[in-house]
């Protein structure tokens, strides 16, 4: 019986991956040559003219080497997107986004920010706890082997997706409403913006910087 492992392996060559994932590679393609194998050999053929049609299966080994390669890394740096900016970011929003609703329900009135009759209502206590909310999705991301990128953009999570809730909401109010001038509407987006998001993305940038500044080996160190 041939070791299709052993085939694999030797016609593959260095992938230049992990030793896991190339013996994962080799082990899934060596199991699907085997079934082709078995299969062929199933409808009468022998052995040797099972394993010959069995390889004709993989064609150019060079060109599907690169390929599994390729294939790999974009599923490792999709894992690690995963784990260093998406997790620790919709963690700290789903953090923030409650402590809203909390003020609300526990009856904390909404500070006045701008001129009278025209100002924005926004909950003071909310606005300076942002600092805690960007300090937990950086500091998650942090021990997630995310890189300084990665850790930024966790941080500043909640705001980004008010950024879009709001650019939304501009946009689906111009097929709404056509009444509303649109430099009135384009007025009211930006100070909207400057209130909700930039301010509160500033607070945020701020419990993050402490943690763009270390390096992973640093915080593993202490543990």
């Amino acid at each position: 019986m041939r070791n299709w492992n052993a085939l694999v392996r030797e016609r593959l060559g260095e992938l230049g991956l992990k030793a896991v994932q190339q013996e994962e590679i080799i082990a899934e393609l060596a199991g699907h040559l085997e079934d082709v194998f078995k299969a062929l050999q199933a409808q009468g053929l022998f052995e040797s003219d099972a394993s010959a049609r069995a390889l004709e299966e993989v064609g150019d080994w060079g060109v599907l080497a690169r390929m599994l390669h390729r294939a790999k890394r974009e599923e490792g740096n999709m894992n690690q997107r995963t784990k260093s900016v998406w997790l620790p970011g919709v963690i700290s929003l789903v953090v923030a986004s409650p402590f809203l609703m909390i003020l609300e329900k526990v009856g904390v009135r909404p500070h006045i920010w701008g001129p009278s009759g025209f100002g924005l209502a926004i909950p003071l206590p909310w606005l300076i706890a942002q600092p805690a909310f960007g300090a937990l999705g950086a500091y998650l991301s942090l021990h997630a082997g995310g890189d300084r990128r990665a850790r930024l953009v966790a941080g500043l999570f909640p705001s980004l997706v008010l950024f879009g809730a709001f650019c939304l909401v501009l946009v689906m109010s111009v097929f709404v409403d056509w009444s509303v001038l649109a430099s009135i509407r384009f007025v009211g987006f930006a100070i909207y913006i400057c209130f909700w998001v930039v301010l509160p993305g500033l607070a945020l940038l701020l419990g993050a910087l402490p943690f763009l500044k270390q390096q992973k080996a640093a915080v593993l160190a202490g543990n």
